[in-house]
């Protein structure tokens, strides 16, 4: 049976589709088998898989798999279903729409990306009360987890972030994630950061992601 995680936050810009991309390269570069589905409507998922073509066989990890187009709430539901892949990643749109609600209805872990911005905190509060909200209603019993995204390197705002994640009184992975230029680039040529610069500081930090989702998968 596979293992569902969201990737979810009602704002955009938080690095969503770039966090869901690069989680499932890395849990795919440990030999497992990785679905990534797209609910976002803008489709940046779906766009990146298709840029994949463009690239040598043997330069892509063959254990992702992706959807060709943004999926409908219907077809998310089926995701209950016992499928053929070890981990499916989705790649969730704003948190009010029928899409996103399905993707928390059928996760085992929900992941909300924050930036340093206390504007993307706030903003944050939107998708935990839904998740909540679902709870109530025996609706979701998602695991969820705060992760620090988009970090600046060199200065003091991740760690400020921290201090007011824990105000949402949420649970906030040890991993965070930078913003690098090895990320920009790979993104362009349709590539995990992993399969473009695989020594990299970014594949680093989602190598270690993966390995702390996997820790957090088993203590469900």
């Amino acid at each position: 049976m596979s293992h569902i995680i969201s990737i979810a936050n009602q704002k955009g810009g938080v690095g969503k589709s770039t966090i869901a991309f690069n989680l499932a390269a890395a849990l795919a570069d440990k030999k497992h088998t990785v679905f990534v589905v797209d609910a976002d409507p803008q489709g940046t998922v779906s766009m990146w898989a298709k840029a994949r073509t463009r690239h040598e066989s043997n330069k892509i990890n063959p254990n992702i798999t992706f959807t060709e187009n943004p999926w409908t709430s219907e077809e998310i539901l089926k995701l209950a279903q016992p499928p053929d892949h070890e981990f499916i990643i989705i790649d969730c749109g704003p948190a009010n729409n029928k899409a996103a609600k399905a993707t928390l209805v059928v996760s085992n872990l929900t992941i909300i990306p924050i930036s340093p911005s206390p504007l993307d905190i706030n903003s944050a509060r939107s998708t935990i009360e839904l998740i909540e909200e679902g709870a109530s209603r025996g609706a979701t019993k998602s695991k969820v987890y705060l992760l620090i995204s988009k970090k600046i390197v060199g200065t003091n705002l991740a760690k400020e972030a921290r201090d007011t994640c824990e105000m949402l009184k949420l649970p906030i992975l040890k991993t965070e994630i930078s913003q690098r230029i090895a990320l920009c680039e790979s993104a362009i040529t349709g590539q995990s950061v992993l399969e473009y610069a695989p020594n990299s500081m970014a594949a680093e930090e989602f190598i270690e992601l993966g390995k702390e989702i996997k820790r957090c998968l088993k203590q469900s």
